[in-house]
């Protein structure tokens, strides 16, 4: 018991120790202050804005439209695509270069461009990032841009050959936008940063409606592909059956009053044909009505819970909580410093 209050007494001596090494603090907060007001204050202020999606089943098919999502009891989905898959599907070459030719329109109305050239050209920087590229590009050896002159005339996806400047635009893009999917809820977000409010709130909702045509198009494409085939062989048996119709009805007017077995045989015959044109054609009508049904019942329906809106208030970065964190590690350290440097508080207990 003495050996612990002994102990006790000596800690309450560290607090007078660390007091008479103020000018230590002093010096080191200072050096805080002036790294801050360098660094820390001079990064600009970015906005966030959020979009929360919510797919859900179509008039029909609830629980398979559900269950094929990844919600309610059901997990297991045979589509190659699940929603887990959504957030790296939306970070592809092909989506994030579908970005470039976005209209965009800053909230003072002096840029009005293409997302890519507003990344281009207007994407704000702190100054010493400024300074740190530039002298990346004076030391770093200027590469060669690659030929592409043996692929003319020919036909790539538009992320199939990007430039080294396309690239790195098409990674910003990637840096902004972010995407995670609730396996609890179902409910997809995105979140896009950016330092113009507007532009922030604009990419994401076209994001957003970029990420809705997706789902519904991926959803319902093997029902198109049935709807179209059903609609074609409802046109060609359509059209069968009236070329049939029309040649058993000339030939019922041409012979009406003919009274051979020749003539009742063709007509017999052409009679035959009609039917059987007519039945092809009344079954591919019913297949071409359950194609429509199996479209509305597989189209999903999406609902935003949370939609576009230009931020008020920055989102970051938090200048003041970031220096009076450096503060408190400052402080720490030079407290743990001085501690194991200077041994006076220990002079009691030692012996």
């Amino acid at each position: 018991m003495e050996e612990k209050k002994d102990q006790i007494l000596d800690l309450t001596k560290i607090v007078p120790v660390l007091l008479k090494r103020w000018k230590l603090y002093a010096a080191c907060m200072t050096g805080v202050i002036i790294f801050s007001l360098i660094f820390v204050f001079t990064m600009p202020r970015y906005y966030s804005c959020q979009v929360m999606l919510a797919p859900e089943s179509g008039s029909g098919g609830m629980n398979s439209i559900l269950s094929s999502f990844g919600f309610g009891e059901t997990q297991s989905t045979s589509d190659a695509i699940s929603p887990n898959l959504y957030p790296d599907l939306m970070q592809s070459k092909d989506f994030i270069v579908s970005m470039f030719p976005v209209e965009i329109t800053t909230l003072d109305g002096s840029i009005n461009t293409t997302y890519y050239d507003y990344l281009q050209k207007h994407n704000k920087n702190s100054w010493y990032m400024k300074l740190w590229g530039k002298l990346k590009k004076m030391v770093k050896p200027k590469k060669a841009e690659v030929n592409t002159s043996g692929a003319e005339g020919k036909t790539y996806s538009p992320s199939f050959l990007l430039t080294k400047k396309q690239n790195e635009i098409a990674a910003v893009i990637g840096g902004k936008i972010q995407y995670s999917y609730d396996k609890k809820t179902g409910v997809i977000s995105v979140i896009v940063n950016d330092f113009d409010p507007l532009v922030c709130a604009l990419i994401a909702d076209t994001v957003s409606n970029k990420l809705q045509d997706f789902i519904l198009d991926y959803r319902t494409k093997k029902a198109r592909n049935d709807l179209e085939y059903a609609q074609l062989i409802y046109s060609q048996t359509r059209d069968e059956y009236e070329v049939s119709n029309r040649r058993y009805v000339a030939a019922v007017d041409a012979n009406w009053d003919i009274i051979n077995e020749t003539a009742k045989a063709q007509l017999e015959a052409l009679n035959n044909e009609q039917r059987m044109k007519y039945q092809t054609f009344s079954a591919a009508s019913q297949k071409l009505e359950a194609a429509k049904a199996k479209l509305q019942e597989v189209t999903p329906v999406i609902t935003v819970l949370q939609g576009a809106s230009v931020p008020q208030k920055p989102a970051g970065p938090r200048r003041a909580l970031i220096t009076f964190a450096l503060i408190f590690l400052v402080c720490f350290f030079c407290s743990v410093y001085i501690i194991c440097t200077d041994n006076s508080w220990r002079g009691d207990s030692i012996g």
